[in-house]
Protein backbone atom coordinates (compact mmCIF):
# COMPACT_ATOMS: atom_id res chain seq x y z
CA UNK A 1 0.00 0.00 0.00
CA UNK A 2 1.49 3.57 -1.30
CA UNK A 3 2.44 5.42 1.90
CA UNK A 4 0.19 8.87 1.93
CA UNK A 5 2.30 11.67 2.44
CA UNK A 6 1.85 13.59 5.71
CA UNK A 7 1.34 17.76 5.45
CA UNK A 8 5.09 18.11 6.63
CA UNK A 9 6.34 15.59 4.38
CA UNK A 10 4.34 17.85 1.50
CA UNK A 11 6.12 21.67 2.79
CA UNK A 12 9.02 19.18 3.17
CA UNK A 13 9.53 18.30 -0.29
CA UNK A 14 8.07 21.70 -1.88
CA UNK A 15 11.00 23.45 0.36
CA UNK A 16 13.57 21.30 -1.42
CA UNK A 17 12.61 21.78 -4.88
CA UNK A 18 12.53 25.25 -4.45
CA UNK A 19 15.53 25.12 -2.49
CA UNK A 20 14.29 27.71 0.07
CA UNK A 21 17.07 26.76 2.99
CA UNK A 22 20.25 25.02 3.99
CA UNK A 23 20.98 23.17 6.81
CA UNK A 24 22.38 25.55 9.76
CA UNK A 25 20.19 28.24 8.81
CA UNK A 26 17.84 30.33 10.77
CA UNK A 27 13.99 30.74 10.09
CA UNK A 28 11.87 32.60 11.98
CA UNK A 29 8.13 32.41 11.43
CA UNK A 30 5.54 34.85 10.49
CA UNK A 31 3.22 34.12 13.36
CA UNK A 32 -0.25 35.57 13.87
CA UNK A 33 -1.56 33.07 15.60
CA UNK A 34 -4.06 32.21 13.09
CA UNK A 35 -4.50 28.27 11.66
CA UNK A 36 -2.25 29.21 8.72
CA UNK A 37 0.94 30.53 10.44
CA UNK A 38 0.69 28.26 13.56
CA UNK A 39 0.58 25.49 11.49
CA UNK A 40 3.45 27.17 9.92
CA UNK A 41 5.20 26.82 13.02
CA UNK A 42 4.28 23.38 13.88
CA UNK A 43 5.77 22.32 10.19
CA UNK A 44 8.83 23.77 10.33
CA UNK A 45 9.43 22.20 14.11
CA UNK A 46 9.12 19.27 12.66
CA UNK A 47 11.78 19.82 10.22
CA UNK A 48 14.04 21.89 12.34
CA UNK A 49 15.98 18.72 13.76
CA UNK A 50 17.00 16.99 10.03
CA UNK A 51 17.36 20.23 8.74
CA UNK A 52 19.30 21.42 12.03
CA UNK A 53 17.74 24.52 11.59
CA UNK A 54 17.00 27.13 13.93
CA UNK A 55 13.24 27.81 14.34
CA UNK A 56 12.12 31.39 15.88
CA UNK A 57 8.86 33.60 15.19
CA UNK A 58 7.88 36.94 14.95
CA UNK A 59 4.20 37.97 15.98
CA UNK A 60 3.65 42.10 14.63
CA UNK A 61 0.68 43.74 16.89
CA UNK A 62 -0.90 46.45 14.36
CA UNK A 63 -2.99 47.27 16.95
CA UNK A 64 -6.28 47.60 15.06
CA UNK A 65 -8.96 45.69 16.91
CA UNK A 66 -8.27 46.62 20.48
CA UNK A 67 -8.68 43.90 22.86
CA UNK A 68 -8.67 40.81 20.05
CA UNK A 69 -5.23 42.04 19.09
CA UNK A 70 -3.84 41.65 22.60
CA UNK A 71 -5.61 38.26 22.70
CA UNK A 72 -3.59 37.32 19.22
CA UNK A 73 -0.26 38.53 21.26
CA UNK A 74 -0.66 37.00 24.16
CA UNK A 75 -1.70 33.59 22.24
CA UNK A 76 1.30 33.48 20.43
CA UNK A 77 3.14 34.32 23.53
CA UNK A 78 1.84 31.44 25.18
CA UNK A 79 2.25 29.23 21.89
CA UNK A 80 5.80 29.66 22.03
CA UNK A 81 6.61 29.28 25.09
CA UNK A 82 4.71 25.51 24.94
CA UNK A 83 7.29 25.13 22.30
CA UNK A 84 10.47 26.72 23.27
CA UNK A 85 10.51 28.96 20.67
CA UNK A 86 12.23 32.04 20.94
CA UNK A 87 9.76 35.01 19.81
CA UNK A 88 10.37 38.37 19.15
CA UNK A 89 6.75 40.89 20.03
CA UNK A 90 6.79 44.20 17.77
CA UNK A 91 3.90 46.69 18.46
CA UNK A 92 3.26 49.08 15.24
CA UNK A 93 0.35 52.09 14.97
CA UNK A 94 -0.75 51.19 11.59
CA UNK A 95 -3.15 54.25 11.95
CA UNK A 96 -0.72 56.33 12.24
CA UNK A 97 1.39 55.18 9.41
CA UNK A 98 -1.65 55.06 7.14
CA UNK A 99 -2.47 58.62 7.67
CA UNK A 100 1.16 60.32 7.59
CA UNK A 101 0.90 58.31 4.07
CA UNK A 102 -2.12 58.39 2.89
CA UNK A 103 -2.23 54.67 2.30
CA UNK A 104 -5.40 52.07 3.11
CA UNK A 105 -5.32 50.37 5.95
CA UNK A 106 -4.10 47.12 4.09
CA UNK A 107 -1.14 48.39 2.71
CA UNK A 108 0.02 50.47 5.72
CA UNK A 109 -0.20 47.53 7.98
CA UNK A 110 1.72 45.38 5.15
CA UNK A 111 4.23 47.96 5.18
CA UNK A 112 4.64 48.10 9.05
CA UNK A 113 4.75 44.13 8.80
CA UNK A 114 7.49 44.01 6.49
CA UNK A 115 9.09 47.09 8.38
CA UNK A 116 9.26 44.61 11.10
CA UNK A 117 10.58 41.86 9.47
CA UNK A 118 13.36 43.45 7.83
CA UNK A 119 14.72 43.98 11.51
CA UNK A 120 14.78 40.66 12.60
CA UNK A 121 18.02 38.54 12.33
CA UNK A 122 17.35 35.10 10.38
CA UNK A 123 18.34 33.55 7.51
CA UNK A 124 15.04 33.54 6.06
CA UNK A 125 11.41 34.90 7.40
CA UNK A 126 8.82 32.68 6.28
CA UNK A 127 5.51 33.66 5.59
CA UNK A 128 2.22 31.24 5.93
CA UNK A 129 0.78 31.49 2.54
CA UNK A 130 -1.14 28.73 1.06
CA UNK A 131 -2.83 27.63 -2.08
CA UNK A 132 -5.61 29.33 -1.16
CA UNK A 133 -4.17 32.69 -0.73
CA UNK A 134 -2.46 32.23 -3.98
CA UNK A 135 -5.71 31.47 -5.97
CA UNK A 136 -7.33 34.58 -4.49
CA UNK A 137 -4.14 36.71 -5.08
CA UNK A 138 -4.35 35.52 -8.81
CA UNK A 139 -8.20 36.49 -9.18
CA UNK A 140 -7.99 39.77 -7.18
CA UNK A 141 -4.87 40.61 -9.91
CA UNK A 142 -7.03 39.43 -12.93
CA UNK A 143 -10.09 41.90 -11.68
CA UNK A 144 -7.72 44.84 -11.44
CA UNK A 145 -5.41 43.79 -15.00
CA UNK A 146 -2.63 42.30 -14.81
CA UNK A 147 0.21 40.33 -17.02
CA UNK A 148 1.80 37.10 -16.80
CA UNK A 149 4.02 38.63 -13.62
CA UNK A 150 1.02 39.16 -11.46
CA UNK A 151 -0.91 36.02 -12.76
CA UNK A 152 1.40 33.66 -11.70
CA UNK A 153 0.91 34.54 -8.48
CA UNK A 154 2.74 34.70 -4.85
CA UNK A 155 6.44 33.27 -5.42
CA UNK A 156 8.09 30.63 -3.38
CA UNK A 157 10.98 32.78 -2.57
CA UNK A 158 12.12 36.14 -3.01
CA UNK A 159 15.10 37.11 -1.52
CA UNK A 160 14.67 35.93 1.96
CA UNK A 161 11.37 35.31 2.66
CA UNK A 162 9.95 31.76 1.79
CA UNK A 163 6.35 30.25 1.39
CA UNK A 164 6.51 27.02 2.24
CA UNK A 165 2.43 26.30 2.61
CA UNK A 166 2.29 27.62 -0.99
CA UNK A 167 0.96 24.03 -2.11
CA UNK A 168 -1.37 23.59 0.72
CA UNK A 169 -4.61 24.26 0.85
CA UNK A 170 -6.53 25.91 3.60
CA UNK A 171 -8.89 23.16 4.31
CA UNK A 172 -5.36 20.95 4.52
CA UNK A 173 -4.58 23.40 7.06
CA UNK A 174 -6.97 22.90 9.36
CA UNK A 175 -7.46 19.27 9.16
CA UNK A 176 -4.04 18.78 10.52
CA UNK A 177 -4.48 21.16 13.10
CA UNK A 178 -7.60 19.14 14.31
CA UNK A 179 -5.46 15.97 14.13
CA UNK A 180 -2.55 17.83 16.67
CA UNK A 181 -6.12 18.90 18.61
CA UNK A 182 -3.76 22.32 18.04
CA UNK A 183 -6.31 25.47 18.61
CA UNK A 184 -5.42 28.69 16.98
CA UNK A 185 -6.99 32.19 16.88
CA UNK A 186 -9.49 33.46 14.14
CA UNK A 187 -9.23 37.30 13.13
CA UNK A 188 -12.71 38.69 13.16
CA UNK A 189 -12.44 40.66 10.20
CA UNK A 190 -11.87 38.11 7.96
CA UNK A 191 -15.57 37.00 8.21
CA UNK A 192 -16.87 40.46 6.92
CA UNK A 193 -16.58 41.36 2.87
CA UNK A 194 -15.40 44.67 3.38
CA UNK A 195 -12.38 44.02 1.76
CA UNK A 196 -11.86 42.89 -2.08
CA UNK A 197 -9.69 39.70 -1.14
CA UNK A 198 -12.66 38.48 1.30
CA UNK A 199 -15.26 39.14 -0.94
CA UNK A 200 -13.58 36.93 -3.56
CA UNK A 201 -12.94 34.03 -1.01
CA UNK A 202 -16.47 34.15 0.53
CA UNK A 203 -18.74 34.87 -2.46
CA UNK A 204 -16.44 34.73 -6.02
CA UNK A 205 -14.16 30.89 -5.48
CA UNK A 206 -17.79 28.94 -3.97
CA UNK A 207 -19.21 29.92 -7.52
CA UNK A 208 -16.29 28.78 -9.27
CA UNK A 209 -16.04 25.70 -7.04
CA UNK A 210 -19.34 24.60 -8.20
CA UNK A 211 -18.09 24.34 -12.19
CA UNK A 212 -14.84 22.49 -10.68
CA UNK A 213 -14.38 21.34 -6.76
CA UNK A 214 -11.02 20.56 -7.25
CA UNK A 215 -10.31 24.58 -8.31
CA UNK A 216 -7.61 24.94 -5.41
CA UNK A 217 -5.80 21.77 -6.71
CA UNK A 218 -5.66 22.46 -10.07
CA UNK A 219 -4.91 26.23 -9.33
CA UNK A 220 -1.80 25.14 -7.60
CA UNK A 221 -0.26 22.83 -10.99
CA UNK A 222 -1.65 25.84 -12.93
CA UNK A 223 -0.11 28.35 -11.15
CA UNK A 224 3.45 26.25 -11.03
CA UNK A 225 3.49 26.44 -14.51
CA UNK A 226 2.80 30.27 -14.79
CA UNK A 227 5.81 30.60 -12.49
CA UNK A 228 8.18 28.72 -14.98
CA UNK A 229 7.00 30.47 -17.73
CA UNK A 230 7.77 33.94 -15.57
CA UNK A 231 11.36 32.79 -14.31
CA UNK A 232 12.19 31.87 -17.76
CA UNK A 233 10.52 35.18 -19.62
CA UNK A 234 12.80 36.93 -16.69
CA UNK A 235 15.49 35.83 -17.82
CA UNK A 236 14.70 36.46 -21.38
CA UNK A 237 14.19 40.16 -20.36
CA UNK A 238 17.31 40.58 -18.22
CA UNK A 239 19.49 39.56 -21.42
CA UNK A 240 17.71 41.58 -23.65
CA UNK A 241 17.61 44.23 -21.51
CA UNK A 242 21.30 44.20 -21.42
CA UNK A 243 21.57 43.99 -24.66
CA UNK A 244 19.81 47.36 -25.65
CA UNK A 245 20.85 49.18 -22.57
CA UNK A 246 23.39 51.58 -24.20
CA UNK A 247 23.48 54.13 -21.30
CA UNK A 248 22.29 54.15 -17.74
CA UNK A 249 18.30 54.99 -18.26
CA UNK A 250 18.44 54.30 -22.34
CA UNK A 251 17.44 51.51 -24.55
CA UNK A 252 18.33 51.62 -28.05
CA UNK A 253 17.19 49.67 -30.67
CA UNK A 254 14.39 48.21 -28.74
CA UNK A 255 12.43 48.03 -31.89
CA UNK A 256 13.80 45.31 -33.61
CA UNK A 257 12.29 43.07 -30.59
CA UNK A 258 9.13 41.12 -30.32
CA UNK A 259 6.37 43.51 -29.03
CA UNK A 260 6.17 41.38 -26.08
CA UNK A 261 9.79 41.67 -25.19
CA UNK A 262 9.28 45.78 -25.86
CA UNK A 263 7.25 45.48 -23.20
CA UNK A 264 9.59 43.69 -20.65
CA UNK A 265 12.06 45.81 -21.35
CA UNK A 266 10.34 49.39 -20.99
CA UNK A 267 9.00 47.73 -17.71
CA UNK A 268 12.33 47.03 -16.21
CA UNK A 269 13.78 50.34 -17.93
CA UNK A 270 10.50 52.04 -15.30
CA UNK A 271 11.47 50.14 -12.58
CA UNK A 272 14.88 50.82 -12.33
CA UNK A 273 13.76 54.20 -11.77
CA UNK A 274 10.88 53.36 -9.31
CA UNK A 275 8.04 54.69 -11.92
CA UNK A 276 4.48 53.12 -11.33
CA UNK A 277 3.02 51.52 -14.37
CA UNK A 278 0.13 50.21 -16.02
CA UNK A 279 -1.24 48.63 -19.38
CA UNK A 280 -1.83 51.79 -20.91
CA UNK A 281 1.62 54.13 -19.73
CA UNK A 282 3.28 50.49 -21.43
CA UNK A 283 1.51 51.24 -24.56
CA UNK A 284 1.84 54.74 -24.49
CA UNK A 285 5.66 54.22 -24.27
CA UNK A 286 5.80 51.77 -27.05
CA UNK A 287 3.84 54.31 -29.72
CA UNK A 288 6.42 56.93 -28.74
CA UNK A 289 9.00 54.30 -29.17
CA UNK A 290 8.07 53.84 -33.09
CA UNK A 291 7.28 57.94 -33.40
CA UNK A 292 9.26 59.45 -31.35
CA UNK A 293 8.82 62.38 -28.70
CA UNK A 294 8.66 62.98 -24.91
CA UNK A 295 5.55 62.25 -22.49
CA UNK A 296 6.10 62.89 -18.61
CA UNK A 297 5.76 60.08 -16.69
CA UNK A 298 5.62 62.12 -12.62
CA UNK A 299 6.99 64.86 -11.29
CA UNK A 300 10.57 63.58 -11.29
CA UNK A 301 11.12 62.13 -15.03
CA UNK A 302 9.97 62.47 -18.62
CA UNK A 303 10.53 59.84 -21.14
CA UNK A 304 11.93 60.71 -25.07
CA UNK A 305 12.05 58.58 -28.02
CA UNK A 306 14.55 59.95 -30.50
CA UNK A 307 15.61 57.56 -33.26
CA UNK A 308 14.71 54.35 -31.95
CA UNK A 309 16.00 55.02 -28.45
CA UNK A 310 14.05 55.60 -25.40
CA UNK A 311 15.28 57.50 -22.21
CA UNK A 312 14.10 58.54 -18.57
CA UNK A 313 15.46 61.60 -17.89
CA UNK A 314 15.21 63.53 -15.04
CA UNK A 315 13.10 66.72 -15.33
CA UNK A 316 15.28 70.23 -14.90
CA UNK A 317 12.82 72.56 -12.93
CA UNK A 318 14.16 75.60 -12.65
CA UNK A 319 14.70 77.18 -9.35
CA UNK A 320 12.51 79.39 -7.53
CA UNK A 321 13.38 83.04 -9.06
CA UNK A 322 15.65 84.87 -6.93
CA UNK A 323 15.03 88.82 -6.84
CA UNK A 324 17.68 90.60 -9.28
CA UNK A 325 20.37 92.66 -7.87
CA UNK A 326 21.73 95.93 -8.83
CA UNK A 327 25.04 94.88 -9.57
CA UNK A 328 28.31 96.54 -7.15
CA UNK A 329 31.57 96.90 -7.29
CA UNK A 330 32.93 94.08 -4.70
CA UNK A 331 31.10 91.41 -3.41
CA UNK A 332 27.76 90.51 -4.84
CA UNK A 333 25.36 87.56 -3.20
CA UNK A 334 22.18 86.34 -4.68
CA UNK A 335 22.90 82.51 -4.23
CA UNK A 336 23.75 81.09 -0.59
CA UNK A 337 27.08 79.93 -0.74
CA UNK A 338 28.35 81.81 -3.91
CA UNK A 339 30.07 85.65 -3.97
CA UNK A 340 29.90 87.57 -7.32
CA UNK A 341 32.83 89.70 -7.11
CA UNK A 342 32.74 93.02 -9.19
CA UNK A 343 35.37 95.80 -10.07
CA UNK A 344 36.35 97.89 -12.73
CA UNK A 345 39.50 97.47 -14.38
CA UNK A 346 42.13 99.20 -17.37
CA UNK A 347 42.20 97.33 -20.41
CA UNK A 348 45.04 98.66 -21.71
CA UNK A 349 47.01 97.45 -18.47
CA UNK A 350 45.70 93.69 -19.37
CA UNK A 351 47.99 91.18 -21.36
CA UNK A 352 46.65 89.61 -24.53
CA UNK A 353 43.07 91.33 -24.67
CA UNK A 354 41.46 89.31 -27.44
CA UNK A 355 41.33 86.18 -25.02
CA UNK A 356 41.11 87.38 -22.18
CA UNK A 357 37.53 87.62 -21.46
CA UNK A 358 37.42 83.37 -22.35
CA UNK A 359 39.19 82.80 -19.07
CA UNK A 360 37.55 80.70 -16.84
CA UNK A 361 38.57 82.45 -13.35
CA UNK A 362 37.51 85.96 -14.92
CA UNK A 363 35.35 87.21 -16.69
CA UNK A 364 35.63 90.12 -18.80
CA UNK A 365 33.17 92.50 -20.19
CA UNK A 366 33.45 95.76 -22.18
CA UNK A 367 31.57 98.13 -19.89
CA UNK A 368 31.16 101.05 -22.43
CA UNK A 369 28.89 98.04 -24.16
CA UNK A 370 26.37 97.91 -21.63
CA UNK A 371 23.24 99.80 -21.64
CA UNK A 372 21.81 101.27 -18.42
CA UNK A 373 21.95 99.25 -15.19
CA UNK A 374 23.28 96.30 -15.14
CA UNK A 375 21.54 93.64 -12.93
CA UNK A 376 22.74 90.85 -11.00
CA UNK A 377 19.67 87.81 -11.50
CA UNK A 378 19.65 83.86 -11.99
CA UNK A 379 18.48 82.01 -14.75
CA UNK A 380 15.08 83.08 -16.53
CA UNK A 381 12.98 80.67 -18.67
CA UNK A 382 13.36 82.04 -22.90
CA UNK A 383 16.91 83.59 -22.25
CA UNK A 384 18.91 82.91 -25.92
CA UNK A 385 22.31 84.69 -26.32
CA UNK A 386 24.65 85.52 -28.95
CA UNK A 387 27.80 84.58 -26.91
CA UNK A 388 30.95 85.74 -27.81
CA UNK A 389 32.60 83.60 -30.75
CA UNK A 390 29.22 82.70 -32.21
CA UNK A 391 27.14 83.87 -35.49
CA UNK A 392 23.93 83.26 -34.28
CA UNK A 393 21.43 83.41 -31.01
CA UNK A 394 21.41 80.14 -29.04
CA UNK A 395 19.02 78.52 -26.32
CA UNK A 396 20.46 79.41 -22.83
CA UNK A 397 18.34 75.42 -21.71
CA UNK A 398 20.16 73.62 -24.58
CA UNK A 399 23.57 75.38 -24.12
CA UNK A 400 23.30 74.66 -20.05
CA UNK A 401 22.61 71.06 -20.57
CA UNK A 402 25.58 70.77 -23.21
CA UNK A 403 27.82 72.92 -21.26
CA UNK A 404 26.99 73.10 -17.28
CA UNK A 405 27.14 70.51 -14.90
CA UNK A 406 24.13 69.02 -13.05
CA UNK A 407 24.92 70.07 -9.66
CA UNK A 408 25.28 73.54 -10.57
CA UNK A 409 22.61 74.36 -13.05
CA UNK A 410 20.03 75.28 -10.17
CA UNK A 411 22.40 78.09 -9.09
CA UNK A 412 23.73 79.89 -12.23
CA UNK A 413 24.56 83.31 -12.08
CA UNK A 414 23.56 85.28 -15.45
CA UNK A 415 24.05 89.62 -16.18
CA UNK A 416 21.12 91.43 -18.46
CA UNK A 417 21.27 95.08 -19.02
CA UNK A 418 18.34 96.88 -20.31
CA UNK A 419 18.64 95.25 -23.92
CA UNK A 420 19.20 91.79 -22.63
CA UNK A 421 21.25 89.15 -21.88
CA UNK A 422 25.00 89.92 -21.34
CA UNK A 423 26.58 87.06 -19.86
CA UNK A 424 25.89 83.36 -18.36
CA UNK A 425 28.06 81.74 -16.12
CA UNK A 426 30.05 78.36 -17.54
CA UNK A 427 28.57 79.34 -21.04
CA UNK A 428 30.14 83.17 -21.85
CA UNK A 429 29.46 86.82 -22.39
CA UNK A 430 27.29 88.14 -25.20
CA UNK A 431 29.19 88.80 -28.84
CA UNK A 432 27.95 92.53 -28.26
CA UNK A 433 29.61 93.62 -25.05
CA UNK A 434 32.49 91.29 -25.58
CA UNK A 435 36.03 93.15 -25.02
CA UNK A 436 38.08 94.03 -28.49
CA UNK A 437 41.03 96.03 -29.36
CA UNK A 438 38.99 98.75 -28.90
CA UNK A 439 38.15 98.37 -25.45
CA UNK A 440 38.75 101.00 -22.96
CA UNK A 441 36.73 100.48 -19.84
CA UNK A 442 36.43 96.46 -18.71
CA UNK A 443 33.59 95.45 -15.93
CA UNK A 444 35.69 92.15 -14.30
CA UNK A 445 33.73 89.18 -12.58
CA UNK A 446 35.23 86.75 -10.31
CA UNK A 447 32.18 84.38 -9.23
CA UNK A 448 33.75 82.32 -6.04
CA UNK A 449 31.77 79.57 -4.07
CA UNK A 450 32.77 79.55 -0.43
CA UNK A 451 31.69 76.88 2.29
CA UNK A 452 29.88 79.20 4.60
CA UNK A 453 27.23 81.70 3.75
CA UNK A 454 27.32 85.76 3.45
CA UNK A 455 24.48 87.95 4.11
CA UNK A 456 23.28 90.07 1.29
CA UNK A 457 25.36 92.94 0.49
CA UNK A 458 22.61 96.26 1.15
CA UNK A 459 21.89 97.79 -1.76
CA UNK A 460 23.31 100.71 -0.90
CA UNK A 461 26.83 99.75 -0.89
CA UNK A 462 29.08 101.70 -3.40
CA UNK A 463 28.17 100.67 -6.76
CA UNK A 464 29.35 100.87 -10.31
CA UNK A 465 29.20 104.18 -12.04
CA UNK A 466 26.25 105.07 -12.83
CA UNK A 467 24.99 105.52 -16.41
CA UNK A 468 22.69 108.36 -17.36
CA UNK A 469 19.97 107.89 -19.39
CA UNK A 470 22.09 107.37 -22.72
CA UNK A 471 23.70 104.67 -21.80
CA UNK A 472 26.95 106.87 -21.06
CA UNK A 473 29.10 106.93 -17.98
CA UNK A 474 30.50 109.33 -15.80
CA UNK A 475 33.97 108.76 -16.56
CA UNK A 476 35.11 111.13 -13.66
CA UNK A 477 33.16 109.07 -10.76
CA UNK A 478 34.77 105.80 -12.38
CA UNK A 479 38.26 107.46 -12.73
CA UNK A 480 38.61 108.29 -9.31
CA UNK A 481 37.42 104.85 -7.95
CA UNK A 482 40.02 103.44 -10.06
CA UNK A 483 42.46 105.51 -9.02
CA UNK A 484 41.71 104.76 -5.43
CA UNK A 485 42.14 101.07 -5.87
CA UNK A 486 45.27 101.38 -8.02
CA UNK A 487 46.97 103.05 -5.29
Amino acid sequence: MKHKETLPEQVQAFMQEQQMIQAGDTVCCALSGGADSVCLLRCLLELAEPFHLTITAVHVNHQLRGAESERDAAFCKALCIRWNVPLHMVRCDVNAYAEQYHASMETAARACRYAAFSAIPANHIATAHTASDNLETMLHRLIRGSGLRGLAGIPAVRERYIRPLLTVTRAEVEAYLQTLRQDYVTDSTNETDAYTRNQIRHQLIPIVKQLNPSLEQTSIGMLQVLRSEQDYLRQQTEHCFQQHMTATGTLSGLLEEHPAMQQRCIIQLLEQFQISYQADRIARLQRLLQTGGKCNLNADYDAVAKNGSLSIQKRVTLPEPVKPKILQEGENQIFSGFLVKARMVSWENMRNPLIVHKKLSKIHLDYDKIRGVILLRGRQYGDHVQFAGHRTVASVKKQIQKQVPPERRQNLHFLADEAGTIFAEFLGVAARVAPTAETTHVLELEIIQEQTNLEQLPESSLGLPRKTENGETSLKEWSEQFDTKEK
